[in-house]
């Protein structure tokens, strides 16, 4: 969090200190959060848990906000201002981040239970791939034609996609339909941009 990589970014440095005495405080603080629209948005935020993330090495802070305290992980890079409140909170007891984020890829998670991704290693990689464990839920299984089957149960598959998109095209999703889709519109995308020809009925590896 320390690290060259936040440029010494005043507005960010007073961002996370501002919010970690506010979660030292149990006191409340007004964000205005720049979301995935580019829009700004308000909220009145009580900080639960700040998280570094090692994806670009960012950070991110999760907490509640609203009247009906309703659950919310900001991004702090993208929080644009912060103002100190005098409302105090407190954490419940049954908060535990740990828990909360076992079956997270990174920080991401959900109320809903977790998803099943399935990946298909080519064989090239397979001994890198099988090198480190991902997952706590990863299972990998060999298979005849040299290829590596992996499976695991993540809270958020979207949070993924940096990561499978790193493997090019030595990792296949086969699993869950939308997070293939998702990787099948990249690959169409740069076939275009590169003026490839992609035909449009949809190929699976013999599946």
């Amino acid at each position: 969090m320390d690290d060259e990589t936040q440029r010494h970014d005043p507005k960010y440095l007073e961002v996370l200190e501002k919010l970690t005495l506010a979660w030292a405080k149990s006191q409340r603080v007004k964000v205005w959060h720049r979301g995935k629209d580019e829009r700004i948005h308000e909220y009145n935020f009580a900080p639960y848990f700040i998280e570094p993330y090692a994806v670009g090495q960012t950070t991110h802070v999760t907490g509640v906000h609203g009247a009906h305290d309703k659950r919310i992980t900001f991004k702090v890079e993208r929080i644009e201002r912060i103002e100190e409140q005098n409302d105090e909170y407190t954490i419940p007891e049954s908060f535990k981040p740990q828990e909360q984020l076992k079956d997270a890829w990174g920080i991401w998670f959900t109320e809903g239970a977790p998803v099943t991704v399935q990946l298909r290693f080519h064989p090239r990689v397979v001994r890198r791939g099988k090198e480190t464990r991902w997952h706590r839920s990863e299972t990998i299984v060999e298979q005849p034609d040299g290829y590596l089957l992996w499976e695991a149960k993540v809270a958020e598959p979207q949070e993924m996609e940096h990561w499978i998109r790193g493997w090019g095209a030595d990792v296949e999703v086969l699993e869950p339909e939308i997070l293939r889709e998702t990787m099948m519109g990249e690959v169409r995308a740069l076939a275009e941009m590169y003026g490839w020809y992609v035909h449009s009925q949809s190929n699976s590896s013999g599946r």
